[in-house]
């Protein structure tokens, strides 16, 4: 099982820098949103999401998130 998420993981990764390269962060985006809609609006959750919370602590957990994301 893990080694199919690691593939679907590789594969959406490489699907993305294509995307991004020839398309560009604002319509990737949007294609994303298209091809995966979210159950919930982010626009309305946000403020709950980060609630209390200053710009430097989201920063650190986004950059903590993203480091621990490696592929």
């Amino acid at each position: 099982m893990k080694t199919q998420v690691t593939k679907n993981q590789s594969l959406l990764t490489t699907a993305f820098e294509v995307l991004l390269s020839n398309l560009g962060l604002q319509k990737t985006s949007q294609l994303w949103h298209l091809l995966a809609p979210s159950k919930t609006e982010y626009t309305k959750i946000r403020h709950k999401l980060f609630k209390g919370k200053s710009v430097e602590e989201i920063y650190k957990e986004a950059k903590k998130f993203n480091k621990n994301k490696k592929v």
